[in-house]
């Protein structure tokens, strides 16, 4: 295991790396990273149906943690480019390697191609039928979540987004220290499932979420002809006002502002440059 000097430095290194390749290879691994992240997130819905009602919210937060960290496993091994831990290579710019204005395109493009791989699968996901398993249990289920986080005051969704991405950004941390694929399986599968089951939000996560809850209410509008009060009965008694909330307007304002906000602190101030700077004297 690397330690974490040696670990600051090959976060500088290596994301300056990234953040100079070529173009169109930024974008082809953004997208498959957005991608990636949704089908963690599809595993993490489809472990936990139920979970929580037959044993209990906890286990449940567990497991789904977990499931959920195949998504970032993907990301990692695969080299593709996630916007939380690309946040990071705010170091490289600290550390005189990357120009400032090339680390802010590097994240724009990450954070946009993020969105375009998460909304493809999203669509389809849709569009396999699966999400109407169990009844439709987990369509049902985005419902509650985008509704959930289109709730949330701004205050709420940018803390917990610099919780999330402490987490998040650690994982990769550490993944890096780690010298084999074991430990670096180990590394992300449960720091990952704190942060899932602790409740924080990652802003590309939720541009799958809300999309497929979006998606979700589209369906269940059309089933009952556009009655929001039906849609209300079928959706778990869901108010009314909070469906109506949901919407393109409040997914983007009211949680990926502030989310992607609180991501950007978290990952870069608090994971990054704290830990360049407290080992930069250990560096060589």
């Amino acid at each position: 295991m690397l330690t974490p000097a040696e670990t600051a430095q090959a976060v500088s290194g290596g994301l300056n790396h990234k953040a100079r390749m070529p173009l169109l290879s930024i974008v082809y691994l953004s997208i498959m990273a957005g991608g990636a992240i949704a089908m963690g997130d599809i595993f993490w819905a489809h472990a936990t149906v139920g979970v929580a009602e037959s044993a209990s919210p906890g286990v449940a937060n567990f497991l789904g943690g977990l499931a959920f960290s195949v998504g970032l496993m993907m990301v990692v091994f695969f080299g593709g480019h996630l916007f939380t831990s690309s946040i990071m290579s705010g170091v490289s710019t600290m550390d005189k390697k990357l120009p400032i204005a090339k680390m802010a395109s590097y994240w724009t493009i990450v954070w946009i191609f993020n969105f375009v791989g998460s909304v493809v699968v999203a669509y389809m996901y849709y569009k396999s039928n699966l999400p109407l398993k169990y009844d439709g249990e987990i369509l049902k289920h985005f419902v509650e979540l985008g509704v959930g986080k289109t709730s949330l005051s701004f205050e709420a969704a940018f803390i917990r987004g610099i919780f999330c991405n402490v987490f998040v950004c650690m994982a990769v941390w550490a993944a890096i220290a780690a010298k084999d694929t074991a430990g670096k399986i180990l590394a992300i599968a449960f720091i990952i499932a704190a942060f899932v089951g602790s409740g924080y939000e990652h802003c590309v996560a939720n541009m799958f979420i809300i999309t497929e809850a979006l998606i979700a209410k589209s369906h269940y509008l059309a089933q009952v002809g556009g009655d929001m009060q039906a849609l209300s009965d079928l959706v778990h008694h869901i108010p009314v006002e909070k469906l109506e909330g949901l919407n393109v307007e409040s997914f983007l304002v009211k949680n990926l502002l502030p989310v992607t906000l609180g991501n950007i602190v978290g990952g870069l101030f608090f994971v990054g440059i704290i830990g360049f700077i407290s080992h930069k004297p250990d560096m060589k």
